[in-house]
């Protein structure tokens, strides 16, 4: 398996298993695919993680660099913290409690929930916005692929992201302080494990430059531990409530698993929440062009309807988003815990420059060859039909241009510029049929 750690993505395309099928290349809201000789192939410059053609390569040729237990057999311990999504995959009344529970009985010696740093999450984004009244919109997004579309496309809106580590790292942060105070064992004994909905959490738990570091040690994902997880949780289901490990879920922290859940707790209503990798695009375009200024907090979300719709779950994301509803109405609550207070600083939750600009994909590195280029791309797509349909293997005919500027591709590629020049060359053939038989005519 690659090392995700130099190559800096947590999905890879294998070559042996595609078979050109377009559908990635289509779906890829920042144009990182390409599909050259019936291989489709990723450009890591371009690409934000975010999983989409993941779920539609039917090959299984587009695989998320996730880990499984085998990867965790050098701890000593493990502890599991799993993503509210994990809540919504089975039925309505299966219990968090329950699904934490089973957890614990396929293997982990600790599991950890995360409600209760959503507390310590919204106390810190609540005094960041009323210590920065004056930037509009601020935006916040516990989303990886988010964060890295943002730093890739729109680095200017950095500024403008609440710099906050997620809940989830709060969690793992604590659970292994903890954990190694209770027990007496060395950290590095202790392997954290996030149950993840989908791959692009691996950037975060894979970061090690700048002032943040993860206290994730890897991630499983909830489609690989699926089925050996129902088992556990039916078995868990026959015990008596006696028998149950205890887990407190906050309520009100329980509201940041529905999409809209930090906006839906604060004072006020001047937020807006959106969902899917498209509509977060739209949005960001929006606000990079100042039409937004007056919104006070942009929540982002790239997944249809948050993490439950993830390209490694298992429930239909609507269904999933039903659950969460139900669970929320049933164990949350809107009441700020004024009783507890957070074992966190300042400093432990706000990171200024955990989130840097990444650079931008250039068509060339030197300058003076950059700019006869992009010359050079303008004169080679005025050429082309301009109906982007991707068969040339670049999504949009702007693209095309611009890949055969780079060397990546050639005109003929195009299959209307390739049907242009086979026309021309049969006219060329029947021009010259035409004159033979005239000479021969002659003579």
């Amino acid at each position: 398996m690659l090392n995700i750690e130099t190559y800096k993505h947590s999905i890879y395309f294998e070559p042996s298993k595609c078979n050109g099928d377009m559908a990635c290349l289509k779906v890829c809201p920042v144009e990182a695919i390409r599909v050259r000789n019936k291989k489709a192939r990723m450009l890591e410059e371009k690409c934000i993680d975010c999983g989409v053609c993941v779920k539609v390569c039917e090959s299984n040729a587009i695989i998320p660099l996730t880990n499984s237990f085998t990867d965790f057999s050098k701890f000593k311990y493990t502890i599991g913290i799993p993503s509210f999504a994990l809540y919504s995959q089975f039925e309505r009344q299966v219990a968090p409690k329950t699904i934490l529970s089973a957890l614990k009985k396929i293997g982990f010696d600790e599991v950890v929930d995360i409600t209760d740093f959503c507390v310590t999450e919204f106390r810190a984004i609540e005094k960041y916005m009323k210590e920065n009244p004056g930037r509009k919109p601020l935006i916040s997004t516990f989303c990886p692929t988010c964060i890295r579309l943002i730093q890739i496309k729109y680095p200017e809106l950095l500024k403008n992201v609440i710099p906050t580590i997620p809940p989830m790292e709060l969690a793992a942060r604590e659970a292994k302080k903890e954990f190694s105070a209770r027990f007496g064992v060395d950290k590095s004994e202790i392997g954290v494990i996030y149950i993840t909905p989908c791959p692009s959490k691996m950037i975060l738990i894979s970061q090690n430059e700048g002032t943040f570091y993860s206290d994730f040690d890897g991630a499983i994902a909830i489609s690989d531990i699926y089925n050996t997880l129902y088992s556990a949780i039916n078995n868990v289901k026959k015990s008596k409530e006696n028998e149950l490990e205890h887990f407190e879920i906050n309520g009100f922290g329980l509201n940041f698993a529905n999409i809209g859940g930090l906006t839906s707790l604060l004072e006020g209503d001047n937020y807006i929440t959106v969902s899917g990798i498209n509509d977060v695009l739209f949005i960001l375009e929006e606000i990079e062009n100042g039409k937004l200024n007056d919104i006070d907090l942009v929540e982002l979300h790239s997944c249809i309807e948050g993490c439950v719709g993830g390209s490694l779950v298992v429930e239909n994301i609507y269904l999933a988003a039903n659950k969460i509803k139900y669970i929320i109405e049933r164990y949350g609550e809107k009441k700020l815990p004024v009783s507890r207070r957070d074992s966190f600083k300042a400093e432990d939750i706000y990171y200024d420059n955990i989130f840097e600009p990444l650079p931008a994909p250039l068509i060339d590195s030197d300058l003076k060859s950059a700019i006869t280029k992009i010359s050079e791309r303008k004169e080679i797509y005025s050429k082309l039909p301009g109906i982007n349909c991707g068969a040339c293997g670049s999504p949009t005919c702007f693209t095309f241009a611009e890949d055969i500027v780079k060397g990546d591709a050639k005109l003929n590629d195009c299959i209307y510029m390739f049907n242009d020049e086979l026309k021309r060359k049969l006219k060329e053939k029947m021009l010259e049929i035409l004159d033979l038989q005239t000479n021969l005519n002659e003579k």
